[in-house]
């Protein structure tokens, strides 16, 4: 897995993508918490414990699928978001097409790390010989995370409409595609 390191707004410290560990692990569910009860990016209603986090994870790297998360250069401990992929359904057909997912901490939105997480996942994926990236995005209105996914090469392929509902509120989802570039050979 190839890691990329940015260098944002001078304010900002410059990032890198990482692996994911267990240490990370619980940063990971707070901020995964964060969003399950506060928007409309995932339909869970109910943050997942550490030991189900812990449980996801281990499916993921298991399976050696990309799973990252973003940290300042100079302080690797602290974690910015994460980002993973994993295969789109389970069944062999399927086998190089992945659904990725991106979740930045809410202090450090529109700092870069959405972009440079998945940017990683993206590339890890080309060079594991995945064809496929799919993005199912909670709610038409996230214009953010829409406009993250077009940044990096998705295009709208179709909207699930009035398929979740949270908070009293019926939710869509936006489907988002990117066809892999095969890695380049040596």
């Amino acid at each position: 897995m190839r890691h990329r390191a940015i260098m944002p707004a001078a304010a900002r410290p410059s990032l890198i993508a990482r692996p994911c560990f267990q240490q990370d692990l619980e940063a990971v569910q707070l901020i995964y918490a964060h969003h399950v009860l506060t928007g409309f990016g995932s339909f869970e209603v109910e943050p997942p414990t550490l030991e189900e986090i812990t449980t996801r994870w281990s499916a993921v790297v298991s399976s050696n699928w990309p799973f990252v998360v973003a940290s300042p250069i100079d302080d690797m401990s602290r974690v910015m978001g994460f980002a993973y992929a994993a295969q789109y359904r389970d069944r062999a057909a399927y086998s190089r097409t992945f659904e990725v997912s991106v979740y930045s901490a809410p202090t450090t939105l529109r700092q870069g790390a959405g972009a440079l997480m998945l940017s990683d996942v993206l590339a890890s994926l080309r060079a594991d010989g995945a064809r496929e990236a799919l993005a199912f995005i909670g709610d038409s209105g996230n214009a953010a995370s829409i406009a993250l996914h077009q940044k990096l090469g998705f295009a709208y392929v179709g909207t699930l409409q009035n398929v979740g509902e949270k908070f009293g509120r019926a939710l869509d989802v936006v489907m988002m595609q990117r066809r892999l570039a095969p890695a380049a050979t040596a």
